[in-house]
Order: structure tokens, then sequence, then C-alpha cells
């Protein structure tokens, strides 16, 4: 019995941390439903979808990835993201929810292909705030510079350099309707919010490395904290940055290992507690 007791004593121990809730996972922050449906290069967009799920972690903002058909039911999203997605994307039924969606006060995240997903479309090219020249013309590195005063852009104070197949656009996005937020060297806009919805688009994001760009990271987190109506400061969880899983693993064997040592470690002492009283006896 003293033994049993011990024994679930240090497995409770062991396993205190993953039955408290971390800071993060308890903060109440967006949540980001997002589509890479139709993309050119799945690799990539793989990677964004990692990317960002690792930004969710560290920044308070939950990342689901969905389908078309997710649209139907956007209850509980704050934001809806396009990223990388292909032509044709959505049939009647998913654009009207869409719409509503967005007229009901949601927000919306495009990135990269997603201008050119639903051409034709007045609603849509509205809320992208441009229409793209098809197709993007060929990959090139340009530097990239962005326009302070917006949450969007906060300290993001130096240009950056991406390698990207840059889209052209036609009408180009413009005020009074939308705030550019980012240009190239020649003045042409890359990324940039609706001053009619919560909604922001940003060219890059073809090319893996982008994503790989911590300013350019910033850049989309920000814009999704805006189009979600959050006016706080993003507030960083640094212990959730990297992805879940190994870590997971790693405190499972961790408990294991704990619990295994723990109970040979009892084991040894009622030997040695009852050994010696029997000898003496």
């Amino acid at each position: 019995m003293r033994t049993l007791l011990r024994l679930c004593m240090i497995v409770a121990l062991a396993c205190a941390p993953a039955l408290a809730p971390s800071a993060a996972h308890a903060a109440e922050g967006p949540r980001v439903l997002v589509l890479t449906t139709g993309n050119g290069a799945q690799d990539v967009a793989d990677f964004a979808v990692e990317r960002l799920q690792m930004e969710g972690r560290r920044w308070n903002f939950s990342l689901v990835q969905g389908t078309p058909e997710d649209l139907l039911d956007l209850d509980g999203y704050q934001v809806v993201a396009f990223v990388n997605t292909g032509p044709d994307l959505m049939d009647d039924a998913q654009r009207s929810s869409l719409q509503t969606f967005v007229e009901g006060g949601g927000g919306f995240v495009g990135v990269g292909s997603a201008a050119s997903s639903v051409l034709g479309w007045e609603f849509y090219e509205k809320l992208i705030g441009a229409v793209p020249v098809q197709p993007p013309g060929p990959e090139a590195k340009e530097s990239v510079s962005f326009n302070a005063g917006s949450p969007i852009t906060d300290g993001l104070d130096e240009d950056i350099e991406l390698t990207e197949p840059w889209y052209s656009f036609d009408p180009a996005p413009a005020d009074p309707r939308q705030t550019v937020l980012a240009q190239l060297g020649s003045g042409d806009p890359v990324a940039w919010h609706s001053n009619a919805y919560n909604s922001f688009y940003a060219s890059p994001g073809a090319d893996g490395d982008t994503w790989g760009d911590r300013d350019f990271l910033q850049l989309i987190r920000q814009g999704i904290w805006w189009a979600a109506g959050e006016e706080g400061a993003l507030v960083q969880n640094s212990a959730d940055a990297a992805p879940s899983w190994p870590y997971t693993l790693t405190f499972v064997l961790f408990v294991i290992a704990v619990a295994g040592g723990g109970s040979l470690a009892v084991w040894r002492l009622d030997k040695a507690e009852t050994g010696p009283a029997g000898s003496h006896a």
C-alpha cells in the first residue's frame, strides 16, 4: 500500500505541468480558417501553414486548416484567410456565406494568388481591392518598403528583399478605398488593406523563402490581428513558439522515465526497509 501511494505521488508530480493549461492556450485569441485549396506548389503551401501555426501559438491566435466547404459555416471564426489559393475556388453558396461573414464584420486575409481565385465576382474584387493582371511576372528579387502609421506595419521600419513572381494590378489599389501598406522600389503596391471591410491582402507568398522571412511573417500576423478587429497589442508567448508535437512526445517519454525510475527507487527503498528489519527480528 505504501509503495502504491508513493508511486501515485511520483506520477502526479510528473504529470502536473501537462494538466495545467499554458497561458497561450488559455488565452481567447482570434480563430482563423485558412484555405490553400488549388495552390500551385503544395510544399510552399504546407510550409506557409506550418509557419502561420507557429505564429499563432506565439501570438495568441489559432489557425484551422480547411476547405471551401468549411466556408458554409463560419460561426466561431473571426478571420478567413486564403493563402495561395487556386482559381474558381468557391461555388455560389460558399460565395454567399463568405460575403455575409465579411459584411457582418468578419475579417479576410488574402495572400499571393488569392487575388485571382474568384475573378469576375464584383464583391471579391472589392474585398481584395485590386484586379491582378494574369499571369504574374517572372520571379525576381525586389526590395519591399513599408509605410508607417498602421498597426499592420508597426515595427517594420526597414526594407526587405523578397524573390517572387510579382503581380501587377489593373486597377491597382488606391485611396480612398484602400490604404497601401508596402510597395516595391518601382512604387507598385504589394500589400494593402480595405477601408470598407476588415480585409488585408499581400501579393508575396508564392516562394517558400518568403515564408521564412521574419518581417514578412510579422506583416501577415499583424494583418490577421487587424482583420480580426483586435485593438490590443499582440502579446508574445515564447514558450509556445515551436511546433508542439515533438515536445509533447518528449514530455510523455519524460513522464514514463520518471514514473519508471521512481517506481524502481520505491521498490528498492521498500526492500531496504523490510529486508534489514526482517534480518534483525
